[in-house]
């Protein structure tokens, strides 16, 4: 597999020769070396996917109801994820399609084509649905209609998840700026801007924000809180440190979503491992080194689970990092971010199967075969109910139980 990475090349080209040359020898590197963690196809025999072994199943998952009505080929690396709000589940592609499904059934309620290469979103507030675009564009579309609200251009293209709070609207762009804006009419609110490395993965953590602050990882391993109202930096911290003489081993980016809690926000890194940070000082409490990724992280109320760049799966204590326990069986399988769902944990990979594994051990217990394309975004869970969306678009809606083992045995 090869992961996409951003090369951005000099402005001045002065002396650009030797510059241009040995970026372009630093890419060649990588395309032969990197592990493109978001690939579809099986044609990397040095890491071949795992085949997957019979499990006992202990639960069960049951399709509700299928839609094709949103049907699009997604790019490798594409984070557009599917929002739930009364009822009424929103989802688009990056062909510009948006279109709002009855939850229940996933009949079609309404549909729109703005017309845009949507990269970024979804998400909810203020009575509207946002998403950001490959042109820099942050569109705001009502919950009811579909109809525009309101176009704001921030300062590049958007690949994360624009996030909503208390009237604002956060936008990270791959440029490292932080845009944050008024969410009644689009106008800028302030903005934060910062350098990011010539070479990193492609694509970017979304914002989080947490108690007034918003949190911001960057692909040079720093980990940034602002203040939501203005964006005056209230800490930065180092979360790993480049390492290492070949351009692949010092990538330090911070592409998974930071995962706040009450005491510390944990940051994955791509090289780097995972750290917990005090949400305070931004002091570290502790690093796990063999816990890299780039996947978003999930959480209990005393673990951390995290798939690592080998998609191999680890439960840790919130507070000290001991590792709980470790998952190898799904070793390649390009799982996506892992979701909670009460005492399990879901997961997808390339062959459209959804997984599901008990948090407190790991133990591989209930698999479906949904479908027949890479499924590349995490589920989404509301309730007992699961959807999943595949690479072409189509969604499908599940419902998880237990089985009773006893009567199963007899």
């Amino acid at each position: 597999m090869s992961r996409f990475i951003l090369i951005v090349l000099p402005l001045m080209l002065s002396a650009c020769a030797s510059v241009v040359d040995t970026t372009k020898s630093v890419g060649k590197s990588l395309e032969a070396d990197i592990i493109d963690m978001m690939s579809y196809s099986d044609d990397n025999e040095s890491k071949p996917p795992r085949a997957l072994q019979e499990i006992s199943a202990e639960v069960s998952l049951t399709t509700v109801w299928r839609s094709n009505l949103a049907k699009a080929k997604e790019q490798r690396f594409s984070k557009l994820q599917m929002v739930l709000a009364d009822d009424t589940m929103f989802v688009a592609n990056q062909q510009g399609d948006v279109l709002a499904l009855d939850q229940s059934n996933g009949e079609l309620q309404w549909a729109v084509q703005t017309g845009l290469p949507i990269s970024g979103g979804l998400e909810l507030g203020y009575e509207n649905l946002f998403f950001a675009t490959n042109d820099a564009d942050v569109v705001a579309l009502k919950l009811n209609d579909g109809e525009t609200s309101w176009t704001t251009q921030v300062s590049s293209e958007v690949l994360s998840v624009p996030r909503f709070s208390d009237g604002f609207l956060v936008v990270r762009s791959i440029d490292g700026a932080i845009n944050t804006l008024d969410t009644s009419n689009g106008q800028e609110v302030w903005s934060y801007i910062r350098d990011v490395p010539a070479l990193s993965l492609r694509g970017t953590s979304s914002p989080v924000i947490k108690s007034g602050g918003v949190i911001s990882g960057y692909a040079n391993g720093k980990l940034v809180v602002l203040r939501l109202t203005d964006g005056m930096q209230i800490w930065e911290t180092s979360v790993a440190v480049p390492r290492g003489r070949g351009a692949l081993s010092r990538m330090v980016d911070v592409d998974s979503d930071p995962l706040a809690g009450s005491r510390f926000i944990y940051a994955a890194t791509y090289n780097g491992g995972v750290a917990a940070v005090d949400i305070r000082s931004g002091q570290i409490a502790w690093r796990r080194s063999e816990l890299s990724s780039y996947k978003s992280m999930a959480a209990d109320w005393v673990s951390l689970f995290v798939v690592d760049v080998n998609n191999h799966i680890w439960s840790a204590d919130q507070t000290t990092g001991a590792i709980n326990w470790q998952q190898e069986s799904l070793e390649n399988r390009r799982l996506t971010a892992l979701v909670r769902l009460d005492q399990y944990l879901l997961t997808a990979d390339y062959a459209g199967y959804l997984h599901v594994l008990s948090a407190a051990d790991g133990r591989l217990v209930g698999r479906l075969k949904v479908s027949d394309s890479a499924i590349n975004s995490a589920p989404l869970v509301d309730g007992e109910f699961i959807y999943v969306k595949n690479i072409q678009g189509e969604i499908t809606a599940l419902r998880l139980a237990a089985l009773n083992l006893t009567d199963v045995k007899e």
